[in-house]
C-alpha cells in the first residue's frame, strides 16, 4: 500500500512578493529590498511557497520542518535525495551539485518522474560543502 503524502505547514511567515507572480511549490529567496522571488540555482533559499504568491501581494511561506510539495526540475530526483534549488524555483537532486558549496533545500520524500511534478520535500535548509573529485 502506498503512502499518501500532505503538506505540514510548519514555522510559516508572511513576506511581500517581487514583482512577478511565484507559483505554489516554488523555492524562495529574499532580495535586498527584502521581497520573496523564485531562486535561481546557486540561491540561498528562505522557504518554499505553498500557495502561489500574486506579484506585489503577500504570500505565506514554509519554513523549516515543513513538509511540503516543490517543483521537480526534471526527472532525476530519487526518494530519499537530498534536493537543491534549480532554475525558477524548482528543486534538483544534489546529484547535479557543479558549484564548491551549494545551498540545500531539503530531503525529497518521492522521487520525481518529470518536470514540473510536485515532490514532496522536508524542508531542512543548510549548506552542503562539494566532495573533492
Amino acid at each position: 500500500m502506498a503512502l499518501k503524502l500532505r503538506q505540514k505547514i510548519v514555522n510559516d511567515f508572511t513576506m511581500l512578493v517581487g514583482s512577478t507572480e511565484i507559483v505554489s511549490g516554488a523555492v524562495v529567496k529574499i532580495t535586498s529590498a527584502a521581497l520573496a522571488v523564485a531562486t535561481a540555482s546557486s540561491a540561498a533559499i528562505l522557504g518554499v511557497i505553498p500557495e502561489t504568491g500574486v506579484a506585489n501581494g503577500y504570500a505565506r511561506v514554509a519554513g523549516p520542518g515543513s513538509i511540503v510539495f516543490c517543483n521537480a526540475h526534471d526527472d532525476a530526483i530519487s526518494e530519499g535525495e537530498w534536493v537543491v534549488p534549480a532554475a525558477a524555483g524548482r528543486v534538483d537532486g544534489i546529484g547535479t551539485l557543479t558549484a564548491a558549496t551549494q545551498y540545500v533545500v531539503g530531503i525529497a520524500l518521492q522521487a520525481s518522474s518529470a518536470q514540473d511534478q510536485k515532490v514532496a520535500v522536508l524542508l531542512i535548509p543548510h549548506i552542503a560543502t562539494k566532495a573533492a573529485s
